[in-house]
């Protein structure tokens, strides 16, 4: 297979087709344009290899020039960006931007702004980044398809870092009239796990399992799968689930955006063994992101709460003050050192997005209170507050849930461009969901729109 053929296979999928063929061209030594040595450094990106790849493509840019040396420069800015390397990255993209030239193609530039954008979502400014890769996935360019990341993938991606889970559900919404990518359902059932929608979860996975997944999504499914395990508290499962997915694991960079996923095959390997659980949080410890610490004490929180210690579980506690995560911390804290207070326990819960945390903390809570009656109640709201979860469906009034998001966004008075830059969709798209409404509704006129949208809403 010849060089050219083997980008194409990538480009095209057959991934299996495309790594064979770059590494024979890179043993036989014919590879004079790098692109075989392309290939080789996407596929190291795909398999989670993402430093070994941003060495590779560093390696590619020294033999080249022109727009395909500021290419290769700028994938491996991004590559380094996804690990948390913010000075690799930084130095890689700044020559990038040096070596361009003013006769650069669009789809370069457009790519080097949104490597910039990545790097600005992992040194925390994850609202403006977002808002930028938005604008930059409808960008009239092709994708890269050597790069370790899609634009409308990564908008998701930091959407959820920075816990605007309900605002990545909408954008994930949007994208319903392209074509699905593995990412992308990972992503959605990712989404589903955090907010304790089981069942989306598993049919989300399940949808993933229709093409071969590398190892850099793998480890992402590893993350949905044991949080599943986790879930169903069935200790076995759990302990089966961890072994088959282990190996996955095992030697894959940790994606700093991701960290949360990575948080959770912590918890998943503590609960089957503490070495396990240590070998994680070893390969978690390489992220020395300042934003990067609230995430680490609530996963050190929640292995303390597999291992009901109640010392961690304080200390955790104690570091999370101040975050959004503070008040669940401290009702589990309280609980494992057996000072549950039913009615603080039930306020916390109930303020929980994710449903099974919900139900989890009220059961743990019940399960250290004397007062059988006071046992049953607390169990009762654990119930009660896992069965409001509802899929992304009409919510009775013929409405989508993407549609009622715009809807409310109308009635607060905020125009289309508004709209568009609150859901991190264009404002096109905005305009094609008030259509829809608008049908639905039956109304003619702003006002009628307004007026029924609000008698609705409220």
């Amino acid at each position: 297979m010849k060089a050219l053929a083997v980008e194409q296979a990538w480009r095209a999928g057959d991934t299996a087709a495309a790594i064979e063929g770059a590494d024979r061209i890179l043993a036989n030594g014919t590879d004079e344009d790098c692109v075989a040595a392309g290939v080789a450094a996407a596929a190291a990106a795909a398999d989670g290899s993402l430093e070994d790849a941003a060495a590779r493509w560093r390696v590619i840019a020294a033999s080249l020039t022109g727009a395909p040396a500021v290419a290769a420069l700028a994938r491996a800015a991004l590559a380094a960006c996804l690990v948390g390397d913010v000075d690799s990255a930084s130095r890689d993209l700044r020559e990038a931007r040096e070596m361009l030239s003013g006769a650069a193609p669009r789809g370069l530039t457009v790519f080097i702004d949104g490597v910039d954008a990545a790097l600005e979502a992992v040194r925390g400014g994850f609202d403006r980044a977002a808002r930028r890769l938005a604008g930059l996935a409808v960008a009239n360019v092709p994708a890269d398809g050597l790069a370790a990341e899609r634009w409308d993938d990564l908008v998701v991606t930091v959407l959820i870092a920075g816990g605007h889970d309900r605002t990545a559900q909408e954008v994930l919404a949007s994208y319903e009239d392209r074509p699905p990518t593995t990412r992308r359902h990972l992503l959605t059932a990712w989404l589903h796990l955090r907010a304790g929608r089981l069942a989306d979860a598993r049919a989300a996975i399940a949808a993933a399992g229709g093409t071969p997944v590398l190892r850099r999504d793998a480890v992402l499914a590893a993350a949905v799968t044991i949080g599943l395990a986790r879930r169903a508290g069935d200790a076995d499962a759990l302990r089966a689930t961890w072994r088959r997915v282990a190996p996955v694991v095992a030697g894959a960079d940790v994606e700093v955006l991701l960290l949360d996923a990575w948080g959770e095959l912590s918890a998943g390997a503590a609960s089957v063994s503490r070495f396990d659980g240590d070998t994680v949080v070893e390969a978690m410890s390489a992220v020395t992101l300042e934003w990067a610490a609230p995430v680490f004490s609530w996963w050190k929180l929640q292995r303390a709460v597999v291992a009901s210690d109640a010392g961690v579980a304080a200390s955790s506690a104690l570091a999370l003050q101040g975050t959004p995560r503070a008040a669940a911390a401290f009702a589990w804290s309280s609980v494992l050192a057996g000072d549950v207070d039913p009615e603080q326990v039930t306020a916390v819960a109930s303020s929980l997005d994710d449903a099974w945390e919900a139900m989890a903390l009220c059961g743990a809570a019940a399960a250290r209170l004397t007062d059988p009656t006071a046992a049953r109640d607390l169990l009762s709201t654990g119930r009660a507050l896992r069965a409001k979860v509802s899929v992304d469906s009409d919510a009775g009034d013929g409405l989508s849930k993407r549609e009622r998001a715009v809807g409310e966004l109308l009635v607060d008075g905020l125009t289309h461009k508004e709209i568009g830059a609150r859901l991190y969709i264009s404002p096109k798209t905005v305009e094609q969901h008030v259509a829809k409404i608008r049908q639905k509704l039956a109304v003619s006129s702003r006002a009628e729109l307004i007026a029924s949208l609000r008698q609705r809403i409220a």
